[in-house]
C-alpha cells in the first residue's frame, strides 16, 4: 500500500492507496505544519497516519511540509512542471521504523515576477489530466494556472482573500459591517459589475472606498457591504486574470471550498465565461502518481 500525505499549514491530510491507485480510505486532522511545533514532524506523522505509516511501502508527502517551515525543503520544480518534472525533483528521506518518505517539491515561475505554489501544483494536474486550459484555485492567496497537454506552464498568485478578510476586518471601509448579515448575490454582482465599468476611471484602489462612501450617502446597505466588497475585489482579480490567461475556449475549470467557487462561477458568468468545479483534484494527482510511480521514476532518472 501507497500512502500520500497532503500537509499544508493548516491542515493534514492523509490518503491511503492501494498499489493500482485505488483510494482505499482517508484521514484528516486540523492539525497542519504551523501547529507542529519544535520540527516534530516525524512523531506527528506517526500519531496522525497511525497504523497506516507502518503498512505502507512508501510515503509520498506533499505541500507545505516540503517548504522552508517544514520537515524537508525541496527545491521547487520550474514551470513549465509536469508530474514527472515535481518527481524528478523529489527528496527521499529514510526513518527507522517508516517506509521511504518521498518530499515533493512546490512549482515556481520566474519571470514577470516570481512566484511559487506548494500543494495547489498537484490539484492542477490531477484536475486536467492531459487536458489544456485555465485553472483557478480561489482562496486568500488564489492561483491562476495556464495549463498545456497536463503540465503547468505559468501562474500567478492574487491575494485577494486575504485583502478582502483585512479590508473588512480592519479598515475604514469596513467599520460599518454589522456583527451579522446574511448573504446577499444582489451585492455580490454590483461589485463585480463595478469592478468592468470602464466608464469609472482608475482600477480597483480607485472603487474600494465606494464601500464606505455609498453607505454614507444611503446607497448601499451596511449589512451589504461585506458581499459588495468581495464582489468588487473578486470582480477586479477576474478581469486582472483574464487579460493575462485568456483561455480560447472561454472556460475555466475551479478548484477550491464550494461556496467559494461559486461566487467564481457567478462571476465568471457575468464575465462571458463558462466554468466548472472539479471535485478530489488532489486525489486524481496521487492516484496518478501511484498507479504509474514506477514508470514516472524510470523515465525521471533519464532526463
Amino acid at each position: 500500500m501507497i500512502l500520500a500525505i497532503e500537509w499544508t499549514s493548516a491542515a493534514f491530510h492523509a490518503f491511503l492507496f492501494e498499489e493500482d491507485g485505488t483510494l482505499i480510505d482517508q484521514r484528516q486532522q486540523a492539525r497542519g505544519v504551523n501547529h507542529v511545533t519544535d520540527g516534530a514532524f516525524e512523531a506527528a506523522l506517526r500519531e496522525m497516519a497511525g497504523d497506516w505509516a507502518a503498512q505502507a511501502s512508501r510515503v509520498y508527502l506533499a505541500g507545505m511540509i516540503t517548504s522552508r517551515n517544514g520537515w524537508v525543503e525541496t527545491p521547487y520544480a520550474e514551470a513549465p512542471a509536469s508530474l514527472q518534472d515535481i518527481l524528478a525533483r523529489a527528496i527521499t528521506k529514510t526513518v527507522e521504523g517508516l517506509a521511504p518518505l518521498v518530499f515533493l517539491p512546490g512549482v515556481s515561475v520566474q519571470h514577470p515576477l516570481p512566484d511559487m505554489m506548494r500543494g495547489e501544483e498537484l490539484k492542477i494536474i490531477g484536475a486536467m489530466s492531459q487536458r489544456s486550459g485555465v485553472v483557478a484555485l480561489p482562496g486568500a492567496h488564489t492561483k491562476w494556472a495556464m495549463v498545456e497537454n497536463g503540465a503547468i506552464e505559468r501562474f500567478a498568485t492574487y491575494m485577494t482573500g486575504e485583502i478582502a478578510a483585512l479590508l473588512k476586518a480592519n479598515s475604514l471601509v469596513g467599520r460599518f459591517i454589522p456583527t451579522h448579515s446574511a448573504d446577499n448575490p444582489e451585492a455580490f454582482l454590483r461589485g463585480v459589475r463595478l469592478a468592468w465599468d470602464r466608464s469609472i476611471g482608475g482600477n480597483v484602489l480607485r472603487r474600494i472606498f465606494s464601500a464606505r462612501s455609498m453607505v454614507l450617502f444611503d446607497e448601499l446597505a451596511p449589512a451589504d457591504i461585506s458581499d459588495y466588497l468581495s464582489g468588487l475585489l473578486i470582480g477586479a482579480e477576474i478581469d486582472e486574470a483574464l487579460q493575462e490567461y485568456s483561455p480560447p475556449d472561454r472556460h475555466v475549470t475551479l478548484i477550491g471550498p464550494r461556496a467559494l467557487c461559486q461566487r467564481y462561477m457567478v462571476a465568471l458568468r457575468e464575465a462571458g465565461m463558462t466554468s466548472a468545479t472539479v471535485e478530489s483534484a488532489g486525489i486524481s494527482a496521487f492516484q496518478t502518481l501511484v498507479a504509474n510511480q514506477r514508470q514516472l521514476e524510470t523515465s525521471s532518472s533519464t532526463t
